[in-house]
């Protein structure tokens, strides 16, 4: 009998929370979220991805996550590692759950790892104890808590603003950066870098308000005569009206008793924005590790450069989110009496399957040291093996063998096939 998915996060006694204004529930805190920076702007997850900048990055590395293969793997007597294609963890990874696909479920839950700092996911369980779901669990409404003894366990508010406690074995967990020593929190990177994301805000609430009110016929407007307050407020009213804002631009104003246009060139202060707003993209790059050219700023791209930020990216932003992921998986859903010779897997080759190139070199240079036979390529790229059996053999340079008498007449070593 599968455990009634309505009470997901019923591992525990149930324990009410009441919520004020003096003194916030967890999930109220955190549904208000976010800080107030410098600007004046508050700077929470949802409203940073109005940053382009933040949306591209975390779509690429959320996006990268989730289309990487994963596959579960274990150790023979020989110690050889088999991909178990056909083992239940399988069928859970591309499946979770019947509301979204594997796709969905791992690039949801990276973005909220890159946006709160934290991912959460309930395990649902058989009575067997084998997981069949992995239900998504909003960060917002979930925190780590503390017994007497220091053991943790996780508090989750449901939809009622009921609190649940859920226990570590029931709940994947994927942290960010995690800071003090007896936590296992994440920090967020919207919250630690509050002040740049929101100066990014602001440069573009400025922006959009500057093409909103500005008078794009640019200067002010002068008499020689006294004007009472009212009057001079009416017309720079109908001024605005009349030629401010963007649908505005380039009409022609004509002046009247004695009005004179005085035309002004915009000062550094607002050209500054222009500058700011790059300056932002390169902060966004370094807080997210995204290089800047994935980012759509090309500013000091060359050819070379950028295959060179585009490995570090794959070596120190997707790898470490990777092994992250793989620990988790492998803790929480494989059997304690598997846990030795069993492992969850992400591959990190198949981010070349879009270059066809770089994976024919990889291909190649596996072939030719013997890493993989034919057969194991074959199945890499979606072919049978070979019906005749010859797929198993492993190839292998003549001259990483021992023995004379694989060199030929001309002293140049041959390709051999090593049974």
């Amino acid at each position: 009998m599968v455990k009634s998915l309505a009470k997901y996060l019923g591992f525990g006694k149930r324990s009410g929370q009441t919520s004020t204004l003096g003194s916030p529930a967890y999930w109220l805190r955190n549904a208000i979220g976010g800080g107030v920076s410098e600007t004046g702007i508050t700077v929470n997850a949802n409203n940073s991805l109005g940053v382009t900048a933040v949306w591209r990055a975390v779509k690429i590395i959320s996006e990268g996550i989730a289309g990487l293969d994963k596959g579960v793997f274990s150790k023979d007597s020989d110690g050889n590692t088999i991909e178990k294609n056909t083992h239940y963890l399988n069928k859970l990874l591309n499946e979770p759950y019947d509301r979204y696909t594997g796709f969905t479920f791992f690039e949801s839950m990276q973005a909220n790892a890159c946006l709160r700092g934290n991912a959460y996911a309930a395990i649902i369980r058989d009575e067997s104890g084998r997981p069949i779901n992995l239900v998504m669990i909003n960060p917002s409404f979930v925190s780590v808590m503390f017994d007497t003894n220091r053991n943790f366990y996780y508090q989750v508010t449901n939809d009622k603003h009921e609190v649940e406690i859920v226990y570590p074995d029931d709940i994947l967990h994927i942290p960010s950066l995690v800071l003090e020593s007896d936590h296992i929190v994440g920090k967020s990177p919207i919250q630690v870098h509050r002040e740049s994301l929101g100066l990014s805000l602001a440069t573009t609430k400025y922006a959009s308000r500057f093409f909103k009110n500005g008078a794009h016929v640019s200067g002010y407007l002068s008499t020689d005569g006294s004007l009472k307050p009212d009057a001079a407020q009416r017309m720079a009213e109908s001024w605005r009206r009349r030629f401010g804002g963007i649908n505005n631009v380039g009409k022609t104003p004509v002046l009247e008793e004695g009005l004179k246009y005085y035309p002004l060139s915009l000062n550094p202060q607002d050209a500054m924005f222009v500058e700011t707003h790059r300056l932002n993209v390169e902060d966004v790059s370094r807080i997210f590790g995204v290089p800047a050219h994935m980012l759509s700023s090309l500013d000091r791209a060359t050819f070379s450069n950028i295959e060179h930020q585009s490995r570090e990216y794959v070596t120190h932003t997707l790898t470490p989110w990777a092994r992250r992921w793989e620990a988790e998986l492998k803790r929480k859903l494989v059997p304690e009496r598997d846990k030795s010779r069993m492992s969850i897997l992400f591959n990190m080759d198949s981010l070349l399957r879009g270059d066809s190139e770089s994976r024919a070199k990889l291909i190649d240079t596996y072939m030719k040291w013997g890493v993989l036979n034919r057969d194991e390529i074959r199945r890499m790229e979606g072919f049978n093996d070979i019906e005749d059996g010859s797929g198993k053999k492993y190839y292998v340079p003549l001259n990483m063998t021992d023995g004379a008498e694989n060199i030929n007449e001309n002293g140049e070593g041959n390709e051999i096939i090593k049974e």
